[in-house]
């Protein structure tokens, strides 16, 4: 993985401090010059680089990571830059964007989604394992979720990993004629008709892993923010809430 590589070739600072201004894309020369000289290291480009409140150092993006990188591309830094005056998490800041744009590009045509009832407020995208007994926890607060006006956005995450049994549940699921139905069935330990279609349960294992999913329930907010594991129905909403204001 990334991560590993960044830690390998960099040098290694848990975090950083500083007081400034939010990161920004570098300019064209800049970006490109040090694209040129990541991509051999790491072997792919970065998606981005952007300026950073520290003078002569680069924020470059693989996906949902990043490395601090000096304009001349020779030292490394693996870690998260902390703003020492609003105490603001920049790293974080830019992985949720990152984790937005993934999810965007991913589009929702072969999503499962429960609608919201009414006004839609909020979507909640969730990547979801029907083995996981969280995950089943978290389905029976989906109605009130809708009630509240938030959509939840299922996407398919076995932990197992492709080709398992519960790999296997998940495409019976996808395939199914009525989708919402078979998800609630099989969360509640009921057995699908075996189906075989085109469906996007390897590729939503694939896209988990590139927006930084380790386990389920992984819920990601419509901002990007990452929120793991299994919260009550008011809990979410209020969380929701407050990341749109």
């Amino acid at each position: 993985m990334m991560y590993k590589k960044i830690w390998l070739l960099g040098t290694v600072i848990g975090s950083l401090l500083v007081v400034g201004l939010p990161v920004s894309q570098a300019d064209e020369g800049v970006s490109q010059a040090l694209s040129d000289k990541l991509k051999p290291l790491f072997g792919e480009a970065p998606d981005a680089v952007n300026t950073t409140p520290i003078p002569g150092v680069y924020e470059a993006v693989f996906g949902t990571e990043m490395i601090y990188v000096s304009a001349d591309g020779r030292y490394f830094i693996s870690g998260d830059m902390i703003d020492g005056q609003s105490r603001k998490n920049l790293s974080e800041n830019a992985r949720s964007a990152a984790r937005k744009a993934e999810l965007v590009a991913a589009g929702e045509k072969k999503t499962i989604d429960f609608k919201a009832k009414g006004e839609e407020k909020h979507v909640l995208s969730v990547f979801t394992d029907v083995d996981c007994p969280f995950c089943e926890k978290l389905h029976q607060e989906v109605p009130k979720l809708n009630e509240l006006g938030v959509t939840v956005r299922y996407y398919a995450y076995p932990r197992a990993g492709i080709g398992s049994p519960t790999y296997r549940k998940m495409v019976n699921v996808w395939c199914a004629d009525n989708q919402q139905e078979a998800m609630t069935k099989v969360k509640s330990g009921e057995t699908l008709e075996d189906k075989n279609c085109d469906n996007p349960v390897a590729d939503d294992y694939a896209l988990g892993q590139k927006v930084g999913v380790t386990g389920t329930p992984a819920l990601i907010a419509g901002n990007g923010t990452l929120i793991p594991g299994y919260r009550p129905a008011d809990d979410l909403f209020n969380m929701l809430e407050s990341m749109s204001n």
